[in-house]
């Protein structure tokens, strides 16, 4: 096979792009479409372990993985899959439309026991009913075009048994921002239903008020440090000190931020289950039609 990086990469350069600094994460990982390489990025701060412990729960692997055979439509380098691993599947199956990122996948998963291909979303290699659960994470948001996004959808159902796991941001009416749209749930209901696969549970990781706190790109009153750094600063105090993160991806610059973060993540967490805005990321669960046509 051609190699298709310039060199070999090494464990510490996919921690360093697994760490879901977009910057960093860019100079290692091609992006595959608009969309980016990293399903389930390793965490970095306390809100990071949060973060993936929920949306890791939603996802209940314990109940879907176990015996089965699973394949992830986009897996990117495979960071989803690793988790998947760990729940013994029969077997397990990644494709994805990007050379380069299957290439870094057949790397970071040398070790585990997974068939990962090169293959578009819209003609899948398989043959019909091959897996038990098929799993499409955060793949649909980066198309805006409805026909090309059912034909995704007609694929997945198409490969799969029975289950279809579908991630995505969504919204109560679509947003469409950045080359990206937020659905509604009911649109991703109807499309799966045109293909005879129900939806039996939609779970919105419910983090809204924890991110608005511990993420620049949430958070407009990020605009406070910089009126007090140049001061802290002249009075002798580091730089960094009261520098949080500016971007989504940013991770904060000092030690301290990371200790006030760890602090006061109990707290800020808690109004998570207070707090409900509607717009998120949203675990979906389909299940093909069952027999003479029940729903």
């Amino acid at each position: 096979m051609k190699n298709l990086l310039p060199q070999k990469i090494t464990g510490r350069q996919i921690a360093k792009a697994l760490s879901g600094a977009k910057a960093s994460a860019n100079k290692l990982l091609p992006q595959s479409g608009q969309r980016r390489a990293l399903q389930l990025p390793i965490p970095q701060t306390p809100f990071d372990h949060y973060r993936r412990r929920k949306l890791v729960k939603l996802l209940r692997f314990n109940e879907l993985v176990p015996y089965r055979s699973v394949l992830e439509v986009g897996c990117g380098i495979g960071d989803l899959l690793l988790e998947i691993h760990k729940y013994q599947p029969r077997e397990l199956y990644g494709v994805d439309g990007s050379k380069e990122d299957i290439e870094l996948a057949r790397q970071y998963l040398e070790n585990v026991a997974v068939d990962i291909s090169v293959a578009n979303a819209r003609s899948l290699p398989f043959p019909e009913k091959a897996f038990d659960v098929v799993f499409v994470m955060f793949e649909l948001q980066h198309i805006l075009d409805e026909n090309q996004m059912q034909r995704v959808v007609q694929e997945a159902c198409r490969v799969s048994r029975q289950w279809v796991v579908l991630v995505e941001d969504t919204a109560p009416t679509a947003m469409k921002k950045r080359g990206y749209i937020r659905r509604p749930v009911g649109e991703y209901k109807d499309a799966f239903r045109k293909e005879k696969f129900h939806l039996r549970r939609a779970e919105m990781m419910d983090i809204a008020a924890s991110k608005y706190i511990f993420t620049g790109g949430s958070n407009p009153w990020h605009w406070i440090r910089w009126l007090f750094s140049p001061l802290l600063y002249l009075m002798g105090f580091p730089q960094s000190l009261m520098k949080p993160p500016t971007g989504e991806n940013e991770l904060p610059t000092s030690r301290l931020a990371l200790f006030l973060q760890k602090l006061s993540l109990p707290l800020v967490t808690g109004l998570d289950d207070i707090v409900k805005t509607g717009v998120g990321t949203t675990v979906m669960r389909f299940e093909r039609e069952r027999l003479f046509g029940r729903g």
